[in-house]
């Protein structure tokens, strides 16, 4: 199930210390490929979800997310704008987005495949803004495919294009490998995030994930290229 955000379980200078991992010497080696290590698996991020910030960058989040997720919409409404303006759109982080359903919210599946589709035509991130501000009106839909076809015609996509995807197998068979991917790295919270391959789960405190984030560049040597 959904993970309330990390500092109510461990408090906030648990957290520090998790984040703080990232800027012990151990962690200061350059890192190649967006890889996860877990055991014996070695499990590569570099395909999945879909892209923002300086895909070159030295430092890079995976964020594991399902719209219907309330501490999902949290952290979109109130620490995203933070670091869209501190590192994303400054080229200083990579971040990427895998939409997957945890099984547990009203019309979540439709709204990942929804999200999905508006990728094929370059709107994901325009469609996630979308879910997220209107997450508590679309889980409470009766007609959610008419719901989120209202979304498509907002953000102008090509409505046949659109009911194509939604119609097709694609959609679909994309939202079970992302939902395999997520059940292999042991996803079992939301949001999930995975930096520079080391798992932080929960909708950490903005304060804090800056904090973190911080002690990350600066550990990689701020570069914003190199990988």
């Amino acid at each position: 199930m959904a993970r309330p955000p990390l500092a109510r379980v461990l408090g906030t200078a648990a957290i520090a210390s998790v984040l703080a991992l990232f800027a012990t010497p151990a962690r200061a080696q350059m890192v190649s490929r967006m890889i996860v290590k877990l055991g014996n698996q070695t499990i590569a991020l570099d395909g999945a979800g879909y892209q923002r910030g300086n895909a070159a960058a030295d430092v890079w989040v995976v964020e594991f997310a399902d719209f219907g997720c309330r501490y999902c919409e949290k952290f979109w409404r109130e620490t995203i704008p933070v670091f869209d303006s501190l590192y994303v759109n400054k080229g200083r982080i990579s971040w990427r987005f895998v939409p997957f359903t945890i099984g547990m919210f009203p019309n979540s599946t439709e709204a990942a495949e929804t999200a999905i589709c508006s990728a094929e035509q370059g709107k994901f991130f325009a469609m996630h803004d979308i879910l997220y501000d209107k997450r508590t009106e679309w889980m409470k839909s009766k007609d959610v495919r008419a719901q989120m076809a209202g979304y498509a015609a907002r953000i102008k996509l090509d409505p046949a294009r659109y009911n194509a995807c939604i119609k097709g197998k694609g959609v679909r068979e994309q939202l079970q490998r992302n939902n395999a991917l997520a059940q292999r790295l042991m996803v079992r919270g939301t949001p999930t995030f995975f930096i520079n391959g080391e798992v932080v789960p929960g909708a950490l405190p903005t304060d804090v994930f800056v904090k973190g984030m911080d002690a990350v560049i600066k550990e990689y040597g701020g570069k914003s290229g190199g990988r």
